[in-house]
């Protein structure tokens, strides 16, 4: 008798801890998400991540030549932003000299010889960690590498797609008053997005970036967040859109280069690994079939895509591949004589 109460209590027990536990993670944890902001805005953008240091000393880091700068943008929406960066001089500049603070900074930005580049990192780095590829990138630019509100030392917290893209805006037009040199724009994951917003809202004012290159680019957040094992695991669910996907839509966080590449008046060039672990490839793939088959070469210049065999170089190694340097050349040189066709 006792044997029977219990096997009929442990099957009560059992049935309702599997309740409770798939309310928990099926319902509870869903709905938590889809309220709570912070919660979206740390998946999107950890900055908790990064860990403070001294931007100061760029020598610490191991390149010189470099400039630690702050710009403050000015009505940020009602925020006070001050954005930390680093001007990176380009390599034909750079002599023995070991003093950062002995370089003719500003001399440079206003001598149009030099091609200027903003680059845009991805949403876990700081302008700290590129450094290899600044190193490439030097040989043919004058470096501009930003970090967003709420990044390294910048402040502000209002973290969204809009504001982020106006404070890119700003510092797009603050070289731009302070240099007639030609202007390209070059994203990393995160970055992609924010350059391939950017550049479409600079086009309503009638200002073109020379170029724009997306490093492991995406079409949007939402599209990656599809592919997560995670959201693979709710995807099953009649609410998962309500909850998991459309928040980040509803919360500007988004990044919809998908729709956003269609209004870019430059030459684009994609460069994307197959072995990606962040970024699966064939989202890259499809960005790229979006521009080729959306916009007019002949007046919104070609997309070039460059889709790197599995090395090992993933989402964070692609300065490692051995002819990044001879396709950034013939790209400078494409965007050049894009340029020259429609003055």
């Amino acid at each position: 008798m006792c044997s029977g109460k219990c096997c009929i209590f442990c099957t009560v027990y059992t049935a309702v801890l599997v309740f409770l536990v798939g309310l928990l993670l099926f319902v509870i944890v869903p709905v938590i998400f889809m309220f709570s902001v912070g919660i979206q805005k740390s998946l999107v953008f950890p900055t908790y991540i990064i860990e403070p240091k001294n931007y100061s000393n760029s020598e610490d880091y191991g390149i010189t030549g470099v400039r630690n700068m702050y710009i403050d943008v000015p009505n940020a929406n009602t925020e006070n932003v001050t954005l930390g960066l680093w001007q990176i001089l380009p390599k034909e500049i750079v002599s023995d000299i070991i003093k950062n603070d002995e370089y003719n900074f500003d001399g440079v930005l206003s001598n149009e010889k030099y091609k200027i580049l903003l680059y845009l990192h991805g949403n876990g780095s700081d302008r700290t960690k590129s450094i290899e590829l600044y190193e490439i990138l030097r040989e043919f630019f004058h470096i501009f590498a930003v970090d967003y509100r709420g990044y390294g030392d910048s402040t502000g917290s209002d973290l969204t797609e809009t504001n982020m893209v106006n404070d890119m805006k700003y510092i797009f037009k603050w070289i731009q008053e302070r240099s007639k040199s030609k202007i390209f724009v070059w994203g990393h994951s995160l970055g992609t997005g924010i350059a391939t917003h950017l550049i479409a809202e600079l086009k309503k004012e009638h200002i073109n970036s020379t170029g724009l290159v997306l490093e492991a680019p995406f079409t949007s957040v939402i599209d990656v967040m599809r592919t997560h094992p995670v959201v693979k695991f709710y995807s099953v669910l009649p609410w998962t859109e309500a909850t998991i996907l459309n928040p980040i839509k509803t919360n500007d966080m988004n990044f919809d280069s998908k729709s956003y590449i269609t209004d870019i008046d430059c030459p684009i060039m994609i460069l994307h690994a197959e072995d990606d672990e962040i970024i699966p490839y064939n989202i890259a793939t499809e960005l790229y079939y979006t521009a080729i088959n959306n916009r007019n070469s002949t007046y919104q210049g070609d997309v070039t895509f460059h889709l790197y065999p599995p090395k090992g170089n993933g989402h964070m190694l692609l300065y490692l591949e051995p002819d990044l340097s001879k396709q950034v050349r013939s790209f400078i040189d494409q965007c050049l004589d894009f340029s020259k066709k429609n003055l």
